[in-house]
């Protein structure tokens, strides 16, 4: 599976962001076969025909689709090319960070690092203008770079991530106040930090400082999920991942993971996925999430 790493020299310069219109080279962008980022990734399809798979999520292409990735999902783009219009837009958290000092702001966007819903959505005609005329004043200012391009971007895709963050609760009708709860966001960050460390949720919670029953209380109250099934669907991701990017063995997985024997890890998986970890290893090495 091919891992696609961001080019921070592309413009012969340190720049953690790239944006492009798909009319303009959409073969770049468009990876049939099984492949994972490591950066934060939305595609902007305007119209175009085809099929998003991200994780076991199948996603049909409708004018207005917009897909996001996290870093190391795994993604399938089955698209015809010649149909698809919009933007693709890619970059990493420190791009953000360097002007608003705000390393949890990421966490706080209900599509990024996203246990609970299908990591799109799709939005009317009218709600595309502003997002179109952000994302051309952004191409803009990396076609013509001067010196103060790199702020005049940055407030330009923070005030994108912002209207996004609005249309997608409306259309997973998600709470206004899950992506502001400073318990949960917390949550998110110490599960991507530990999560190769197995910790259970009495563990999270001692590390967050705070009971059990209150983590578990506002995490339901913010997602609908317990902290219990948030941190088993972030597990089950984990994974996955290291089932489709590592040469390790079942048994070593398990032992990482801490489960008691092989069998214990390979219960857990088909519960969650409805396939053994073999048959996933097998069915990913035939590069398909169909």
């Amino acid at each position: 599976m091919r891992l696609f790493q961001f080019d921070h020299t592309k413009y012969g310069f340190h720049f953690e962001m790239d944006l492009h219109r798909f009319e303009d080279n959409p073969a770049i962008y468009f990876e049939p076969e099984l492949h994972t980022v490591n950066f934060f990734e939305i595609m902007f399809i305007r119209e175009g025909v085809g099929v998003a798979y991200t994780n076991e999520n199948r996603i049909e292409l409708n004018p207005g689709t917009i897909l996001f990735a996290s870093p190391n999902q795994i993604k399938q783009c089955d698209f015809e090319k010649e149909t698809i219009s919009g933007f693709h837009l890619i970059f990493k958290p420190e791009f953000l960070e360097s002007l608003y000092q705000d390393k949890s702001f990421v966490y706080k966007l209900p599509y990024f690092y996203n246990y609970s819903f299908s990591p799109h959505m799709i939005i009317a005609a009218n709600d595309y203008v502003p997002l179109n005329t952000g994302l051309n004043e952004m191409l803009s200012e990396i076609t013509t770079f001067r010196f103060n391009s790199p702020d005049i971007i940055r407030s330009l895709l923070y005030s994108i991530l912002l209207r996004l963050d609005r249309l997608f609760r409306e259309f997973h009708q998600i709470g206004d106040n899950l992506g502001n709860e400073n318990l949960l966001v917390r949550f998110k960050i110490a599960m991507e930090e530990h999560i190769g460390n197995n910790l259970n949720c009495s563990q999270y919670a001692d590390l967050l400082s705070v009971h059990r029953n209150e983590l578990n209380k506002k995490v339901k109250m913010y997602t609908g999920y317990t902290a219990m099934e948030l941190l088993h669907n972030r597990k089950v991701l984990e994974i996955k991942y290291r089932l489709l990017r590592s040469e390790q063995s079942i048994a070593e997985i398990a032992y990482d993971f801490h489960f008691s024997d092989p069998n214990n890890l390979s219960r857990f998986f088909k519960k969650a996925t409805g396939m053994s970890p073999v048959s996933y290893r097998q069915k990913l090495q035939n590069d398909s999430l169909r």
